[in-house]
């Protein structure tokens, strides 16, 4: 899972969930996803550079504004008007983020959207609720999100909201979600025809649900599938990541077309609804080897080797690009990587990165700590 900048937890479930889920049940307690890949790459969250270390070697990858004439990174301060410590989750442009704050006195955790100067407060919780937000989407005009919280009693509480990004009151869209799962993929909520729809623990072993809802509310439909799975592309579903000998699952439920995807001997493969991405570790730190393949097995291609790993869970985001992230032996700098399958060709994007995320065809990271911290949003969809 991308990941996303801190968000308020809770002790975990007391029943365990297999490994990249993240179940919320109505009786249970908020508990962040942990996706499978992100777990075995660990790149999402590396420290910055620190100032005592000596520069980073010059990269063999071209940088990306010699890769992309008209590459645009944009800025925004790790602080607020008020100075509090800003973490966005979620970019609708390279300017316009959505993100977390507390409030000046502490006490409440704020979810704000921001755009240069503006800062606009959504949704306003106590601290001591444990808030969480995931699974944002947006169509341009509409923000919707799935937020999980707590009660005074410790009762976990779940709900998909929305609001107008033009402006207007957010909305509760449904409170009837189910035991909601959570992968930290871009369709942990999907915003299509009009309508929500996210995967829930169907309540049996073995089985999931698909729950949809219209956006102007109502009673979510619910339908069960044996088998777990995560929305990858509406109406494409992917079953979860799996290493070593086993198989994964492409699932249409609307046109009942299933594709399947062997995984080779000391493989793991993660896949989207166009592309699978393998990743070979080998015995040493310096011998990983990552490939990118067509679900039928088509345009098997070589895409990055070395100490490298994927910074996110996503697999080829906008059916175009690769995020890597490369560490140099005796430095802690992270080297940011986008790799094009248009191009079959690698870029840098920064020598110089903390945390990784990309949502909705925007790529971003942070650099500098406290006073210094920053974050730079590239815009995949101009490239």
């Amino acid at each position: 899972m991308t990941l996303s900048a801190p968000r308020g937890t809770a002790p975990p479930p007391e029943d365990p969930v297999p490994p990249g889920r993240h179940r919320h049940p109505a009786t249970l307690p908020v508990t962040r996803a942990a996706a499978l890949v992100v777990a075995l790459g660990a790149a999402a969250c590396m420290l910055a550079l620190s100032p005592q270390q000596p520069a980073p070697p010059r990269s063999a990858e071209p940088a990306l504004t010699e890769a992309y004439a008209g590459a645009t990174v944009r800025d925004t301060p790790g602080t607020l008007a008020d100075g509090s410590a800003y973490s966005p989750l979620y970019f609708v442009g390279a300017t316009a983020s959505v993100g977390t704050a507390l409030s000046p006195g502490g006490d409440d955790l704020r979810l704000l959207l921001r755009d240069g100067g503006e800062e606009r407060e959504l949704r306003r919780m106590p601290k001591d609720r444990a808030a969480e937000f995931a699974g944002f989407t947006s169509d341009g005009t509409i923000l919707a999100w799935v937020e999980l919280s707590g009660d005074a009693g410790g009762t976990g509480r779940t709900g998909i909201w929305a609001a107008r990004l033009d402006g207007g009151a957010p909305r509760l869209v449904t409170a009837d979600t189910g035991a909601v799962l959570l992968f930290d993929k871009q369709g942990d909520l999907a915003l299509h025809d009009g309508q929500l729809s996210w995967m829930a623990d169907a309540g049996r072993p073995g089985y999931s649900a698909i729950r949809t809802v219209p956006l102007a509310g109502g009673r979510p439909v619910v339908r069960e599938l044996a088998g777990g799975y995560a929305i990858s592309a509406w109406p494409w579903l992917v079953s979860e990541a799996v290493a070593d000998a086993g198989a994964i699952e492409l699932n249409n439920p609307q046109t009942e077309e299933r594709i399947v995807v062997g995984v080779q001997p000391g493989e793991l493969m993660t896949c989207s609804a166009t592309w699978c991405r393998s990743l070979i570790i080998g015995s040493t730190e310096a011998s990983t080897v990552i490939e990118l393949v067509r679900p039928d097995g088509s345009e098997r291609l070589r895409t990055a080797t070395g100490a490298v790993s994927s910074a996110i869970t996503d697999v080829a985001v906008l059916d175009r690009f690769e995020v890597y992230t490369r560490t140099t032996q005796g430095l802690t700098t992270t080297r940011v990587l986008l790799y094009d399958l248009k191009t079959r060709s690698p870029a840098l994007v920064t020598a110089n990165a903390g945390r990784v995320a990309c949502r909705g065809g925007v790529l971003w990271w942070s650099t500098g700590d406290n006073e210094t911290l920053r974050w730079h949003a590239l815009d995949l969809r101009e490239l």
